[in-house]
């Protein structure tokens, strides 16, 4: 993606406390722009101009031909350990090479998760348009109704919400427990990448370790454009809510035609460091460790 097409992030809190929007869109009118995400335009514009100004001293010494400058590798730089889950295009990741990726998923051992997760979300007000979502609406008797470590129970909520990516991504609906269901099933067949990607998301919106964190969906929107992946973009609702944007962006990673390098040097994630702690705390196995722990909880 060209530095030029970096969009300015305006966040919209969409996850209510504890779920981002599904049907309405994430973004209202313009709100403020975070100065951390103007600082990081800023070093894309500033490294951009050093290239091309090392570029031209390096003609200016004799050299033939004029290479065009390429965008600032943020992701790279700032994520040492991105490579091992997310290795370039030679050591095929998902495939033939490179590392495991992102931790396993647990699935639930409850058979009413995904029923009591839905029946809650809706009960907030999700069809229209709402983002909430109470504990008190889920199914009585439910691990997802009883549990109370706000821990566990947060990531069960972030859980639920990978699977709605899922959903979204292979065409099931991610507003029904079937569609979840199908979601998980997936999910399991989706590469590596594929997997890290909705993990993350699911646990960069929700409130653990000190969130929500925001995307500027319209920016993923572009970020698929601008790549020619416009056969991602298939639901109106892509680059407007949370769930039809996350799952298309899933599904152009699971392609092999996208990566999360793309996503984090795309200008549309709020808050980096947040993010980075987001991905060790997935990809090291703390956000399997605590489903493990939610789905021992006697109810």
């Amino acid at each position: 993606m060209q530095l030029n097409n970096v969009r300015s992030f305006a966040p919209q809190p969409s996850f209510g406390g504890y779920f981002p929007s599904i049907g309405a869109p994430s973004y209202g009118p313009a709100q403020p722009q975070m100065g951390g995400m103007q600082a990081f335009s800023l070093l894309f514009n500033i490294m951009n101009s050093l290239a091309q100004l090392s570029q031209g001293w390096g003609s200016f010494g004799g050299q033939t031909g004029y290479p065009q400058p390429q965008p600032f590798d943020y992701a790279s730089q700032h994520f040492p350990n991105l490579q091992n889950y997310n290795p370039g295009v030679s050591t095929g990741y998902g495939g033939g090479g490179g590392g495991t990726g992102a931790a396993a998923l647990p699935r639930p051992s409850d058979p009413q998760e995904f029923a009591s997760y839905i029946q809650a979300q809706i009960a907030g007000g999700a069809l229209q348009g709402k983002t909430g979502i109470a504990q008190s609406d889920a199914i009585p008797g439910s691990r997802f109704g009883q549990v109370q470590d706000s821990t566990m129970w947060q990531a069960s909520l972030a859980r639920n919400y990978a699977y709605q990516f899922a959903a979204q991504a292979v065409g099931a609906n991610p507003l029904s427990a079937q569609g979840l269901s199908q979601g998980m099933q997936a999910f399991d067949q989706m590469k590596p990448e594929a997997q890290l990607f909705m993990q993350v998301a699911s646990v960069f919106k929700g409130n653990l370790l000190n969130g929500p964190g925001f995307y500027d969906n319209p920016g993923l929107k572009t970020l698929l454009e601008s790549k020619g992946l416009n056969q991602f973009i298939n639901d109106p609702q892509v680059g407007k809510t949370d769930v039809q944007t996350i799952g298309a962006v899933a599904a152009a990673i699971n392609s092999g035609q996208l990566s999360l390098n793309d996503v984090i040097n795309s200008g549309t994630i709020s808050d980096l460091n947040r993010y980075n702690q987001v991905i060790g705390y997935v990809s090291q196995g703390g956000f399997a460790a605590d489903l493990q722990r939610y789905d021992t909880v006697r109810f």
